[in-house]
């Protein structure tokens, strides 16, 4: 396949994730409105991390990754009747698991609900979760079809997945404001439209493998006896995508429950005779600063990961090693040259982005500030949780397993060791700081451990683009810094809008001038049809 095909697939998946990360900062931006920053969006967010945290590790991780070597594998060496029959019998296994897992998941909370106090934070949490845990099934069943649709070359439909969620979801707060004043009420409508999303998702990967030709099948004899090897490889896979967001769902639950509730409620902590240090609304800027870093991280660390990870499985399947180091160290090039200015521009406009998108309503300063440490302290760390997306799916191309697992549980240990130590003085900022640093250190760790095993990479690139690209951002902070102090600061929408899109296109046309002087061509290689080098990107043929 020609490193042209790479590009433009990478191309495809990062305007449909772009268009699904505004959609979803308009989704946060309601969000944020109606409810404000209490304790009711702090439920909410802790109840939807389980479902999310299954999307995460199957929509994004662990059962795609798991899989797609082995169905790749069989279309390759037995044709592609055996890879549809090992296609239908995993999506079978997967549908039986996952609703097992619900039905015994609705019975347990159910349980707890009949004997909690109404309205406690506790049966917010319950209540939203018996509405969401469904989604669990639909989400990783979708992701099951778009990692076979991406085996197949077809990145547009699969990347319109989340598009799908976040329409849906907008449609469902706006139903939810205007059906009633409750929030409570208004969080289990929102809970309830997240769950038909989730079956629109199902439907539109499996019509486009149906129009393809790759319909399911209940004869799949032949495919049951891979369903043991996919879920042989799964779990190693599920501890080192999962680790991380396993640390993510850990930070938020700590928010909630160390934070002071409002007036005449109980904070959760205090039962178990812990002090509350964190301020209401904690959980929901720690989540809102996640969504903002995940945003470039999705557009291209998620995009470039997912349309690399094909290419190097075939390489690493065919012993091209020599290809493989190519491909991954262009596609480190590609990492340096976007993640670097993204998390500048990040931290830089932390507060005017904060400001813009979700100060209004009953989000009000208070809400505003906490946000804003979170984003740009997230913002800072965007570098390396692009990277790290890299890394790990060129560890499980090789069909390595086991490093990313056993890196990813040190990096969670770490993770919570600091924000265990640190948040009793750093406040909440240190549940995203202990993020950041702990996901650097993986990747380092990450990076020594994959050279060792295929070899050492030709670094001398990497270095060059990383000190041009070095270069070229700090022309842009400079332009942004100088912009950002030219500009009035008076608080209406306009204002609000000016002090982010005016900053970040005189950085933008800065790096983008800068890049060109400077002769970074990966920026360029994205607006064009192939690489300068075209071949260094390909698989070997």
């Amino acid at each position: 396949m020609p490193s042209r095909g790479v590009i433009s697939n990478f191309r495809i998946l990062s305007v449909c994730t772009l268009l699904s990360r505004i959609l979803g900062l308009v989704r946060d931006m309601a969000v944020a409105a109606i409810f404000g920053g209490g304790p009711v969006l702090d439920a909410f967010i802790v109840a939807f991390r389980l479902p999310n945290l299954a999307r995460q590790l199957f929509g994004e991780g662990a059962l795609s990754t798991a899989f797609l070597p082995i169905f790749v594998r069989d279309m390759e060496r037995h044709g592609n009747e055996t890879a549809r029959q090992t296609l239908s019998a995993v999506t079978f296994t997967v549908a039986g698991i996952l609703s097992g897992i619900v039905l015994l998941g609705e019975g347990a909370i159910w349980s707890q609900l009949s004997v909690q106090p109404e309205g406690t934070q506790l049966a917010l949490v319950l209540e939203f979760l018996a509405v969401l845990l469904p989604y669990m099934v639909f989400i990783c069943l979708s992701a099951l079809l778009s990692a076979a649709l991406h085996s197949l070359r077809q990145f547009l439909w699969p990347g319109l997945v989340p598009v799908v969620l976040n329409v849906v979801w907008i449609v469902g707060v706006f139903i939810a404001a205007q059906s009633t004043e409750n929030d409570r009420l208004r969080a289990l409508l929102m809970s309830a439209s997240i769950v038909l999303a989730g079956c629109l998702q199902l439907l539109l990967p499996l019509v486009m493998l149906i129009r393809n030709g790759w319909s399911l099948t209940f004869h799949c004899q032949e495919g049951w006896s891979r369903v043991r090897e996919v879920f042989a490889a799964v779990l190693p896979v599920v501890a080192g995508v999962g680790l991380t967001q396993v640390g993510a769902v850990f930070d938020s639950v700590l928010a909630w429950g160390l934070s002071r509730p409002d007036a005449g409620e109980t904070a959760l902590s205090s039962s178990l005779g812990i002090e509350p240090v964190l301020a209401s609304g904690t959980a929901s800027a720690l989540y809102l600063g996640q969504r903002l870093y995940q945003f470039p991280l999705g557009v291209f660390g998620v995009a470039l990961g997912t349309v690399l990870f094909p290419v190097l499985t075939q390489q690493a399947e065919r012993d091209d090693m020599a290809g493989f180091r190519l491909s991954l160290r262009r596609g480190l090039q590609l990492v340096v040259a976007i993640s670097i200015p993204a998390s500048a521009g990040l931290y830089l406009l932390a507060q005017p982005v904060t400001l813009l998108l979700f100060q209004r309503g009953r989000f009000d300063a208070a809400d505003a500030a906490l946000t804003t440490t979170m984003i740009a302290t997230y913002g800072a760390g965007v570098w390396a949780f692009i990277a790290l997306q890299i890394i790990n799916r060129a560890f499980y191309a090789v069909g390595d397993r086991m490093t990313p697992m056993k890196l990813g549980l040190f990096a969670l240990l770490f993770n919570i060791a600091f924000n265990l130590t640190a948040i009793w003085w750093l406040g909440g900022v240190a549940l995203a700081l202990g993020g950041v640093l702990a996901v650097g250190l993986q990747l380092l760790f990450s990076l020594n451990r994959l050279t060792a095993r295929i070899g050492q990479l030709d670094w001398q690139p990497v270095h060059r683009t990383f000190l041009k690209v070095a270069a070229a951002t700090a022309l842009m902070t400079l332009a942004v810094l100088g912009t950002q102090s030219l500009l009035p600061t008076s608080d209406t929408l306009t204002v609000r809008c000016v002090r982010v899109l005016a900053p970040l296109l005189s950085g933008t046309v800065v790096y983008l001038g800068a890049s060109y002087f400077l002769r970074i061509n990966e920026v360029w290689s994205l607006l064009r049809s192939e690489l300068p080098d075209a071949e260094e990107l390909g698989v070997s043929s």
